[in-house]
C-alpha cells in the first residue's frame, strides 16, 4: 500500500487559498493525504489568516533538512515565468527526492484517454473532454474547459470560465484569460498572453499580446536574455 502523500503548498497568496480550499474538499471527498503546511520566502513562519507558513524554500524548513520519503509539493503560484523558476530551483535542491504533486478537485470532470503532467491544479468545474494532453505544473482553473484532443504544453495557466475547443495547441507558459475563448485548431504560441474575453480565431505566434473578438496582437513582449 502507497502511503498517504505529506503535501506542501508553494507559495501563500490569493492563488494558495484557493488551492487551501480546494485540498479541504479533497480530504472531505476522502483524500487521505496530510497538508503539512505553506512554503513562501516573504513571510514569516506562522498563521497567515487560515494557511500555515512552515519557512522558505530551504532543505532547512523540513525536519532532518529535507522533506519526508513521502513529502510531495504543490506550486500555488499564478505567474507562469515564476511558478517555472520555482520548480527550477525545488529540482535543483532536492531533485527526486521532492516530486511534484498533482491536484484534481472532486468536482472536475477528466474523460477519457486524457493525460495531465505532474504539479498540475484542476480546479471546481473544469471540464476536460477526451484525448487531451496538459504538461507540467498547469493551472486550470474554475469553470474553464479543455475539448478533445488538445494538446496544453508545460507551465500553462488557463484562467476561470476560458474555453478551449477541439485540436487546439497552446504552448509552454501562455496565460489564457479568464473567459476568453480559442475556437477549433487554433495554435496559441508559447509565453503569449490572451486577454480576458477575447475570442483567438487563428494562430497567435510565441511571445505576442492578444485581446479582443476577434482577439488581435497589440504587443510583442521583450525576449528573455
Amino acid at each position: 500500500m502507497t502511503p498517504a502523500p505529506e503535501l506542501y503548498v508553494v507559495g501563500a497568496g490569493g492563488h494558495a487559498r484557493e488551492v487551501h480550499s480546494y485540498i479541504r474538499d479533497l480530504a472531505d471527498a476522502g483524500w487521505k493525504g496530510t497538508l503539512k503546511g505553506f512554503i513562501d520566502d516573504n513571510l514569516a513562519p506562522g498563521p497567515h489568516g487560515r494557511l500555515e507558513v512552515v519557512g522558505p524554500l530551504a532543505e532547512t524548513t523540513f525536519p532532518f533538512g529535507g522533506p519526508s520519503p513521502q513529502g510531495r509539493y504543490i506550486t500555488a503560484l499564478g505567474n507562469n515565468p515564476t511558478r517555472r523558476a520555482v520548480v527550477n530551483r525545488i529540482e535543483t535542491l532536492f531533485g527526486d527526492t521532492f516530486p511534484a504533486w498533482t491536484l484534481i478537485h472532486p468536482d472536475s470532470r477528466i474523460g477519457e484517454d486524457v493525460e495531465i503532467g505532474d504539479g498540475g491544479c484542476i480546479a471546481p468545474a473544469v471540464i476536460i473532454t477526451a484525448g487531451v494532453r496538459i504538461g507540467r505544473h498547469c493551472i486550470l482553473n474554475v469553470k474553464a474547459s479543455v475539448s478533445h484532443d488538445c494538446s496544453v504544453g508545460d507551465f500553462v495557466n488557463i484562467n476561470p470560465g476560458a474555453t478551449v475547443c477541439g485540436w487546439v495547441k497552446i504552448g509552454d507558459e501562455a496565460y489564457i484569460g479568464a473567459g476568453a475563448t480559442l475556437k477549433d485548431r487554433v495554435s496559441i504560441g508559447a509565453g503569449s498572453i490572451i486577454g480576458a474575453g477575447a475570442v483567438v480565431t487563428q494562430d497567435i505566434p510565441p511571445g505576442v499580446t492578444a485581446v479582443g473578438v476577434p482577439a488581435r496582437i497589440i504587443k510583442t513582449h521583450a525576449k528573455q536574455s
